[in-house]
């Protein structure tokens, strides 16, 4: 387990110059070897060394950048090296680069399967069915068109690669199949060229390249010749150009020989992402805009909400609106409701697993009904709410219990190495310990009584911190910063894995109090209301006493 620096100099992340001089400071004097006799030198100068190997890593602007993205391997590794003399910003951009190479020259070398299912169904009999024949309508819900369709994309030579797709439809009882190929040949990293042949309902033959003309330009070209009939050939080509202004704005325009324009805008911003794209042509005039809202929900704590709207000269105008959600590392799952004048009222459901994606469009009625829309609504909603809590929720806590057993043993050795170092620590701690003690006591400032930390319940997950968290005390203030507290000179990961919690009992002003935080809360004491543990306590939260 890699040492965390800022932990180990109690410092926030956003944390100054000065602050990390100061708290450098407090931590040698703590740690010296000069400070502790000969039978705790040894120990006094492994937590020194570390002390001031945090200080130097943090203290330096280029190094403290490195740390923030590679971690203490790349410190130690020598990575820094070659980025040592660029800006933070320049380290992180390179940085990105070099982990979105890594992943691509991955995904190049191996042999990726993908495969996807489409399903249309008619539910429009749902809406207007009435009580006795509601029962009947949903067990025969008849199937419009069913797609399923098969890629193999493999590696050739080192700049080749070739994709083989087999695709199956079966429309309103009307069976059709396609068989693709293509053939991609990178020139370099800012040159591709791949071209492509289909059989199916006729042949299709297929020419793309992409351009990269300077670091914020990039063009594409593709052009179609197909033979749908005997003596029958059909032509189309067109252009794109795109633009990147910064990271979070980019530019399209596409124009093509049938005299249709087509352009995407799309802006990013912390909390929203903003698409604005338009078509115009001969036969057809379409504009839209797409509204998406991140958020931080669930776990994992990836979510979007999603709003658009559409007008096209041919459908009219519809509306969609719809959330997506991580449910794991590889799987996704998302629900967007279309209402349209043309369209009607569809419901989209998606499931993303890996390189495998599941669409299923549910038509619940061909014009705009409410009945329809709170069907579209609120049956996504009871989907996921049902598998939530019968199947997702049950399957990511047993995966993370596997894990937890696995890793538990497998730090098995580094957990008594951590436990043995803490109590190390707390050795050195004391005499500074009992100091600060005498001295907040003859002012009347702020004494740790009793500090336990780990997994409340659990007597053999806990470990007492009274000594470590008075050491912290400054001017009969404790501040903590917003991380995990397991870092903290004198802490250790008691149950990896599980959600641990700190409790603090103190004495301020000769009055009692205490506070129990979650393990990456922030902790400012003595805080402006102190909850008196005279005073009754919410239900299911611990009291010291209890802990102990």
């Amino acid at each position: 387990m890699e040492d965390d620096y800022y932990s180990l100099l109690n410092l926030d992340r956003k944390c100054g110059e000065e602050e990390i001089k100061g708290a450098y400071r407090r931590q040698s004097r703590l740690f010296h070897p000069d400070r502790h006799c000969d039978a705790n030198k040894e120990s006094a100068e492994l937590n020194f060394q570390k002390i001031k190997r945090a200080y130097e890593v943090l203290i330096d602007p280029q190094l403290r950048t490195i740390y923030d993205l590679y971690g203490v391997q790349g410190v130690e590794s020598g990575q820094h090296l070659a980025l040592y003399d660029m800006d933070r910003n320049k380290i992180k951009e390179t940085f990105e680069r070099i982990q979105r190479q890594k992943k691509e020259k991955e995904q190049e070398a191996a042999t990726n399967p993908i495969s996807h299912i489409s399903v249309e169904l008619d539910a429009s009999g749902l809406c207007y069915s009435n009580r006795e024949t509601y029962i009947t309508e949903l067990f025969n819900i008849p199937i419009n068109s069913f797609v399923i369709s098969q890629s193999v994309d493999a590696p050739l030579t080192e700049s080749n690669r070739a994709t083989v797709m087999c695709t199956a439809i079966n429309n309103n009882d009307v069976a059709t199949g396609l068989i693709q190929t293509h053939v991609r040949h990178t020139f370099s990293e800012n040159t591709w060229l791949e071209s492509g042949l289909t059989f199916g309902h006729g042949a299709t033959v297929t020419l793309t390249g992409y351009r990269k003309l300077t670091k914020f330009l990039w063009s594409t070209f593709r052009s179609q010749c197909s033979r749908i009939e005997r003596e029958y050939l059909q032509y189309s080509a067109g252009a794109t150009l795109g633009c990147n202004i910064g990271d979070s704005t980019v530019i399209k325009a596409e124009i093509s020989l049938d005299k249709t324009v087509k352009g995407v805008i799309t802006k990013s911003w912390e909390k929203l992402r903003l698409y604005l794209s338009y078509q115009i042509g001969l036969e057809n005039q379409v504009l839209s805009c797409q509204l998406i809202r991140p958020l931080k929900i669930g776990n994992p704590p990836d979510a979007q909400v999603e709003c658009s709207a559409k007008y096209d000269l041919v459908e009219g105008i519809h509306i969609e609106y719809g959330a997506s959600k991580q449910l794991t590392e590889y799987s996704r799952l998302a629900a967007l409701v279309r209402i349209g004048y043309v369209s009607g009222v569809k419901l989209k459901l998606m499931l993303t697993r890996g390189q495998h994606s599941y669409r299923f469009d549910i038509m619940f009625s061909d014009v705009i009904e409410p009945v329809a829309v709170l069907y579209g609504t609120f049956i996504p909603v009871f989907v996921y709410s049902s598998l939530h809590w019968l199947v997702i929720n049950p399957y990511l806590n047993k995966l993370k219990a596997e894990d937890i057993a696995a890793k538990s043993e497998e730090l098995k050795t580094q957990l008594e190495r951590a436990k043995e170092e803490a109590r190390e620590a707390v050795t050195l701690m004391r005499p500074t310990y009992d100091r600060n003690v005498n001295v907040e006591q003859c002012k009347g400032g702020l004494v740790i009584v009793q500090a336990w930390y780990g997994v409340f319940g659990s007597a053999n997950k806990l470990i007492d911190v009274t000594v470590p968290v008075q050491c912290l005390v400054s001017n009969s203030k404790l501040i903590l910063p917003e991380h995990t507290k397991t870092g903290l000179v004198g802490f250790y990961d008691v149950s990896y894995g599980e959600d641990k919690q700190l409790a603090v009992k103190y004495r301020f002003r000769n009055i009692m109090h205490e506070v129990i935080i979650a393990d990456g809360e922030p902790l400012k004491i003595p805080r402006q209301y102190h909850v008196d543990i005279a005073c009754p306590r919410r239900p299911g939260v611990w009291t010291i006493a209890e802990i102990g």
